[in-house]
């Protein structure tokens, strides 16, 4: 898309790093912390020349033209406020493919950058056969005044998650993917902090278990 360009020029003078860490075929979820409403344009711009695809709130799509829009870059509904198994079949199905998926594990905006706890549909995508997990970071896009940026990481190893119940391996994986954000997140001009593990706050809206692009 020809606004991406745009996004190295003030203000948000996009910076970006370990782009060698995204494999440039094959099925690939990149996981991302989430401190603005601009990551997932700016991602999306970051990961070139890899397309991606990734979720957006079903209320988006109510704008003949905005919807349009993120048609043409590959986003797809989820509905809030509850699980949305055809969002997740989605994501399964363009994973399945061979495309470059891009989920936000912690469900919603975190300005302050100190992360929330990761959802398990995060652990649940990157457990599909064949799909190489890739820690991104965002830093400094939060007012729009840059530079902001992205660093991508060596993947997530999720080869030796241990066999068992289905949700027991969702959360290990998801617990990764956190640890792997919660380190490389200082790499990118973020704060230093503990990995956040283990299930999200209760008062959290459950669509977010399936990894929506948070308001």
């Amino acid at each position: 898309m020809l606004v991406l360009p745009l996004l190295h020029a003030p203000p948000l003078r996009m910076r970006r790093a370990g782009l060698e860490h995204l494999p440039r075929e094959g099925p690939v979820l990149v996981v991302c912390n989430h401190v603005s409403v601009a990551d997932p344009i700016v991602l999306m711009a970051a990961a070139r020349p890899r397309r991606t695809a990734m979720m957006a709130k079903s209320e988006l799509f109510r704008n003949p033209l905005l919807g349009w829009y993120l048609r043409g870059v590959r986003a797809f509904p989820i509905r809030r406020g509850c699980a949305d198994v055809g969002a997740v079949r989605t994501a399964c199905r363009l994973l399945d493919e061979g495309h470059c998926v891009v989920v936000f594990p912690e469900g919603r905006v975190t300005r302050s950058g100190l992360m929330r706890p990761g959802y398990p549909g995060a652990g649940m995508l990157a457990l599909r056969p064949g799909v190489v997990t890739v820690p991104a970071v965002v830093w400094d896009t939060q007012l729009f005044r840059g530079p902001a940026r992205v660093r991508f990481g060596p993947p997530v190893n999720m080869s030796d998650v241990a066999p068992g119940p289905r949700r027991g391996r969702n959360r290990e994986a998801t617990d990764r993917i956190m640890t792997a954000l919660a380190g490389l997140l200082p790499a990118a001009g973020g704060p230093a902090q503990p990995p956040p593990l283990g299930p999200p706050p209760l008062a959290a809206t459950p669509a977010a278990a399936t990894n929506a692009v948070a308001r």
